[in-house]
């Protein structure tokens, strides 16, 4: 294995492990109070040893809410409860009430609005010894809206004093399902699963009248509308498989039928039973086709967002990489279109290998989105050391032997394509904390799909992000522009160093405010360390040099993965206050309008927004005579509850803006990801018209 392939080797090895600190890191979001659902429970009667007696609880949920049954459908969580009870006493499982069919847009949930009621049995063992023990349970469920809120609530009752309350129970009893009388199999296919249900209470109803809810977890594809078929006795119900099921030997389910009730339904395999239909219904939600819409939309989007992902103020640094490489060519059409081709090639591999990681992080249960590698302070070291170094180079300060996208041997006369290929590569490293136009959308669909169908998307915006630079190199009369080579380019390259310089005290910035100055300190150690290092391989004979960079590599990797962390950062000034969900539903209680700005220190987009609009001197009078509370959600360490909100939104990263209306059941206007001030004053006139000033 030659030295170019050894150090490339290395690099990539040292860039996969710097993704540790991120996956292990986590930090648990701030509590809500729980304030959109009224929770409390009943006895039915006292509590006699040897015997069960039946808890109901009550759920009364806000208007426009609404919490989730035992299987979600596409998101959410199941309403739970943890006990804590008296020796003697146990909980059986919860009986939930039939579901509503919810659909937010296009996505399809199982859950309950308005007032429900779940039964559980409390068995009580024939020594228990109940006398005046208290109980308690604490119940723990998501309300959603356009945002979903985790909420919980003890609630503590006596075993010995019943309710009284005699029609609650009476209406919880009528609201569940009943045992299904009737025989039930299903028989699996490779896209769908047919439930067949044959029962005389079946006899005579309509297609149209049929609803099922599956209850057994991740086994079918709730986006897809099931097809419904009614002959006779018999009732067909046939639904989309999971794209990844897992295993099961039973289909639990509940089947409604309109005026008749709804049955519990436990299909077991069986082959498939012909049903010549006489009545045919497919239920009214998403089709399969808008899952192909949505996907297509969302390709359309990260494509565009890649072309424009070009014009974000964070790649612009590493344009002048780009001009060096046309220049390099620029002499010789067929270099240039080979360079055109490796850069390409260096987008789409790098764009693969973030997607790849995120992907891999995200099944592993970590809360984390686009740019997050800049949320390892690892990471953001070695970009700040390899732009400094990039920046000596090409003042030739040192010469090693090395080609990595211009950090060694001569940017300017590197053969092949492997200059363009890393060229490529760094720059989608360097763009990663842009967030541009239809990107955001874009990536938010794509971290909630499957693995497939999320790479295809990456793959647009890679495609777009790539495109401009490989099209002008296959473009022979833009290249006769460029001017031949010549004593020129010399001072060109020295000129771009400026550029590189600028981008690492950049990344300098960002890691101060991850580690505080200890980690500044830290990593300028480290710096002076790498100088140091290809001082030595200048000098040292060719036969030491391999070994010397090897240990220098691995001293100052050590170093970085301990780099002291002291987050520095903190909530802007200028009234601004820390984001949690708690804070913002106390301000809306409170009457107040709520502008929330999540961002990170590391993305360029959000500190020009903050500058242009949110900082100009209209934007501000606006904001504080509309009575508008300021809320910062900084996401430059990794935050699982920002991460969770910007999920919520369909976003994978920032910047995000949402600006809350004082009316507490109204959802917030998503601004748009580039802010001007005109942008944000027409939110607010439209938020109040007649409070808010006029620019």
């Amino acid at each position: 294995m030659g030295p170019f392939k050894r150090v490339a080797l290395f690099a990539a090895l040292a860039f996969s492990l710097s993704f540790l600190p991120v996956a292990n890191r986590s930090l648990a979001g701030d509590a809500p109070a729980a304030n959109h659902v009224a929770v409390s429970a009943a006895l039915e009667a006292p509590a006699r040893p040897g015997a069960t007696v039946w808890l109901a609880i009550h759920q009364v949920v806000q208007p426009g809410w609404h919490t989730y049954w035992v299987n979600p459908g596409e998101t959410g969580l199941p309403t739970a409860i943890s006990w804590n009870l008296p020796a003697g006493v146990s909980a059986g499982d919860i009986q939930w009430p039939v579901p509503e069919r919810l659909m937010t847009g296009p996505i399809v949930d199982y859950g309950y609005t308005g007032a429900s009621t779940m039964l559980v049995p409390l068995a009580v063992a024939a020594d228990a010894k109940i006398g005046g023990a208290a109980a308690k349970a604490t119940v723990s469920w998501l309300a959603c809206q356009q945002m979903c809120v985790p909420e919980n609530a003890t609630i503590a009752f006596d075993l010995n004093k019943p309710s009284g309350n005699a029609a609650l129970f009476a209406a919880a009893r009528a609201a569940l399902p009943r045992s299904f009388a009737g025989s039930a199999v299903f028989a699996s296919g490779k896209r769908e699963l047919t439930v067949t249900m044959r029962d005389a209470a079946l006899r005579g109803v309509s297609a149209d009248d049929v609803q099922f809810f599956p209850a057994t977890l991740r086994v079918v594809n709730d986006a897809v509308a099931p097809r419904v078929a009614v002959n006779g006795d018999t009732v067909s119900v046939t639904l989309a498989r999971a794209r990844h099921p897992h295993a099961f030997d039973q289909l639990a389910g509940v089947l409604t039928v309109k005026g008749r009730g709804a049955f519990v339904i436990a299909a077991r395999p069986g082959a498939a039973v012909p049903v010549a239909a006489a009545s045919v219904a497919a239920l009214p939600q998403k089709a399969d086709g808008g899952a192909v819409n949505g996907f297509l939309a969302a390709a359309l989007m990260a494509f565009a967002g890649g072309l424009i992902l070009n014009l974000m103020p964070c790649v612009l640094p590493i344009l002048s990489m780009k001009a060096m490489a046309l220049t390099r060519s620029a002499g010789d059409v067929s270099e240039l279109r080979r360079d055109g081709v490796y850069y390409f090639i260096g987008v789409l591999a790098t764009f693969g290998a973030i997607a790849g990681t995120l992907l891999a992080l995200k099944a592993a249960g970590s809360a984390i989105g686009w740019g997050f590698q800049l949320q390892s302070p690892t990471v953001v070291l070695i970009l700040a050391l390899l732009m400094a170094a990039i920046g000596l180079n090409l003042l030739g300060a040192f010469e090693v032997p090395l080609s990595l996208a211009g950090l060694g041997s001569n940017l300017a006369s590197g053969g092949g394509g492997k200059g363009a290929f890393f060229t490529g590569a760094l720059a989608v490293l360097v763009a990663s904390p842009c967030t541009a136009p239809f990107m955001g959308t874009a990536l938010g669909y794509a971290l909630t799909q499957d693995g497939l169908s999320a790479a295809a998307v990456f793959l647009a915006l890679g495609i777009g992000f790539a495109l401009p630079f490989t099209a002008l190199a296959f473009t022979p009369a833009l290249v006769r522009l460029v001017p031949k080579p010549g004593n020129w380019m010399v001072r060109f390259k020295e000129f771009l160093a400026f550029p590189m310089f600028a981008t690492a005290i950049w990344l300098l910035w960002v890691l101060t405010q991850e580690t505080g100055p200890a980690g500044l300190a830290w990593a300028l150690s480290i710096g002076l360390g790498l100088v140091f290092v290809f001082w030595l391989l200048r000098h040292l004979p060719e036969k030491l040099r391999l070994g010397v960079g090897i240990a220098g590599a691995i001293a100052l990797l050590v170093l970085g993965f301990n780099l002291p962390v002291a987050p520095a950062h903190a909530a802007r000034t200028g009234g601004w206050q820390p984001w949690s969900v708690k804070a913002v539903a106390e301000a809306r209680a409170a009457g107040k309008p709520v502008l929330v700005d999540f961002g990170a220190a590391w993305c360029v987009t959000c500190l020009v927004n903050e500058r242009v609009a949110l900082d100009d001197p209209a934007v501000e009078s606006a904001l504080t005579k509309s009575g508008v509370v300021l809320m910062k959600g900084d996401w430059t360490s990794h935050d699982g509850a920002i991460t969770a909100q910007l999920a919520q939104f369909g976003r994978a990263g920032v910047p995000l803006y949402l600006l809350y209306p004082a009316n507490g059941a109204s959802a917030p206007q998503v601004l748009p990801q580039i802010l001007t001030p005109d942008t944000v004053l027409a939110a607010l006139k439209s938020l109040r018209p007649n409070r808010v000033a006029a620019r």
